[in-house]
């Protein structure tokens, strides 16, 4: 199952109307977390959704949504404007973490908030850094508590593939009782600068891999891919990257090596059908140069030229699929002359070209125009005229 992680049209983060509403010595350092694409291993701005004031000046308290394991983080934070020197406060909706700190901890886990310093613009930015790293760590140890399964999962997954301790994040739900669900978020590192324009032009691409264990045993495992919307358009679309289920027997580390192979070898199909398109359009351009008359240049879907059959001109318009060679080009006939009752050009799809997709690029091409030029033209000339509105 595929889904899209990034949403339409979305606003910039530090254009947020409660920007402005905010105390002049925070907001600097809100505007610099609103501006950050990611704070841990889930990819996505930070949200800033409600502002308060402690006392009846300019805002100095907001709440705060992070991305984490496919979830939002919903942190209050709140600060005291008369006195910028003393740190944040913090209220989390998972009530049961920090519930009563000590300093010891803090100053182990939290250093930027026991350091504070009001005139470091990165400082909120740190803190919400180090405290997303506790949670982390405090999410690892309440899945020790489910078990053996959940947590040889965890184990084996860091110590015996090569996917890295930040790039995965876990959180057990519902948040602060019994856990019935155990999730693993999986960013999936790769070189995604491979694909072809325009896809490789993105710098948000990202893949996430997020695995939901249920049941008494976690053994009924749920697995979704989530990519961005570039990603999602270069290999196809929602309904092209379907990951393979998960046995209950079958660990994350060799199912998850599987899915990043999976994608590897999407990502070369891509590659390679992009070059079977273009060495297709450059055989064209080579055998017919003089005819051109547009072709796309960027991602060689399509190209039309004008050809001439015993005085008879027409175009010839090749589209290929995101599949060529595996789906054969559609191939239209247009007259320049001829006119249909709807008042365009007349034209006709050929449906019964030479094909075979084994077939070296030049030899395709040959066989095309060849067939157009001693096959078809001849009846769409006919046609043509039959169907000219004007006689």
């Amino acid at each position: 199952m595929s889904n899209n992680i990034v949403g339409k049209g979305m606003m910039l983060n530090q254009h947020h109307p409660l920007l402005s509403t905010i105390d002049s010595n925070i907001e600097p350092l809100l505007e610099r977390v609103l501006q950050t694409k990611r704070l841990g291993a889930c990819y996505g701005p930070i949200k800033l959704d409600l502002a308060s004031s402690s006392c009846n000046s300019k805002n100095d308290c907001f709440r705060l949504l992070i991305p984490y394991a496919g979830e939002h983080l919903v942190w209050n934070v709140l600060f005291d404007s008369q006195c910028p020197e003393m740190g944040p406060d913090f209220i989390f909706n998972d009530q049961n973490f920090l519930m009563d700190p000590d300093i010891d901890t803090l100053s182990t886990y939290v250093p930027s908030l026991v350091k504070w310093n009001p005139n470091d613009t990165d400082g909120l930015l740190n803190v919400l850094s180090e405290l997303l790293s506790y949670y982390k760590e405090y999410q690892i140890k309440l899945l020790g508590k489910q078990g053996d399964r959940l947590q040889l999962e965890y184990s084996t997954l860091v110590c015996e593939t090569e996917i890295s301790k930040k790039d995965i994040e876990i959180m057990m739900l519902p948040l602060g009782t019994k856990p019935t669900e155990a999730r693993f978020l999986i960013h999936m590192s790769m070189d995604y600068s491979r694909l072809p324009p325009p896809f490789n032009k993105s710098q948000n691409d990202e893949a996430m891999l997020i695995i939901t264990f249920y049941g008494p045993d976690w053994n009924r495992i749920v697995p979704q891919l989530h990519l961005s919307r570039t990603l999602e358009e270069a290999f196809g679309g929602p309904d092209c990257l379907h990951i393979p289920p998960i046995p209950s027997n079958k660990y994350l580390m060799d199912y998850v090596p599987e899915v990043k192979k999976f994608m590897e070898e999407k990502i070369k199909n891509v590659v390679q059908c992009h070059d079977n398109r273009a060495n297709f359009i450059s055989f064209i351009i080579l055998l017919q140069r003089g005819s051109i008359i547009e072709y796309d240049a960027v991602e060689f879907y399509w190209i039309t030229i004008l050809l001439e059959y015993r005085d008879f001109h027409f175009l010839v318009s090749i589209n290929l699929f995101p599949a060529f060679p595996k789906e054969k080009p559609q191939i239209t006939l247009q007259s320049i002359y001829h006119m249909t009752p709807h008042g365009t050009l007349y034209n006709e799809v050929l449906d019964d070209i030479p094909y075979n997709p084994r077939w070296p690029m030049k030899q395709m091409v040959d066989k095309l125009l060849t067939h157009i030029m001693e096959n078809a033209v001849k009846k769409f000339q006919t046609n043509s005229i039959r169907n000219n509105r004007f006689q």
